[in-house]
């Protein structure tokens, strides 16, 4: 088994395999929180009633 600093040492490739599970984290996380949302989840994704669509 390899140890930590060993496997944190290979560079971009962690990143590749991180960021996508720290997102899944951060939205559990805020869905276990419940009204809190993540910064850029705060605009509504309906159209609001009224609104000119092209």
């Amino acid at each position: 088994m390899t140890t930590l600093p060993s496997w944190v040492s290979q560079g971009s490739a962690n990143l590749d395999v991180v960021a996508p599970l720290k997102a899944r984290a951060c939205d559990a996380l805020y869905a276990v929180l419940g009204s809190k949302r993540r910064p850029g989840a705060t605009a509504p994704r309906i159209m609001p009633r009224g609104v000119e669509r092209c």
